[in-house]
């Protein structure tokens, strides 16, 4: 579910690899397929050495490979899933979402903030976006299952007309 206006970190594309292929010999094979063409050799490493201080993954003679904290990590984010957007690519806006999630959240809301992405939606400030409407019925049941529903406001936007 990768919509043209969606695209997932270098990070988030490392540890997705790593975690899917088996061995550290896969690892860099996909490393040289076309996702991470479009990236340096240089950020690529800088990443990878992020990813090592946040004690996500680990180098080893062999290559690299997640700590038991990455794979935590990366069973976490795979288990919110992305829901498709439903809108059109030139949708008005009809919505504005603001939403408020705890710093021991993190991860909760660098999902949220990519599938707000996915719907088209667009940064007015960190924690305020603009984008279209209304938001599906499985996002908002998402929301609740995720226990974050109360965290989250949106605000319809009506066009007023003003007559003189």
């Amino acid at each position: 579910m990768s919509p043209k206006n969606y695209s997932p970190s270098i990070a988030d594309l490392l540890v997705a690899t790593l975690a899917s292929g088996r061995s550290t010999r896969r690892f860099y094979s996909i490393l040289r397929e076309r996702k991470f063409k479009k990236y340096s050799e240089g950020s690529l490493r800088v990443t990878l050495s992020r990813l090592h201080k946040r004690g996500l993954m680990q180098s080893s003679p062999s290559g690299w490979s997640l700590t038991t904290t990455g794979k935590l990590h990366s069973k976490k984010i795979k288990s919110f899933g992305y829901i498709s957007s439903p809108f059109k690519k030139d949708s008005p806006n009809a919505v504005i979402l603001s939403f408020d999630i705890p710093e021991p959240d993190r991860i909760l809301r660098r999902w949220l903030r990519n599938q707000i992405k996915i719907f088209g939606y667009t940064m007015l400030q960190q924690s305020l976006w603009i984008g279209p409407g209304p938001l599906p019925h499985s996002f908002l049941k998402r929301l609740e299952e995720l226990g974050v529903r109360k965290n989250i406001k949106t605000f319809s936007i009506v066009k007023k007309l003003v007559r003189y």
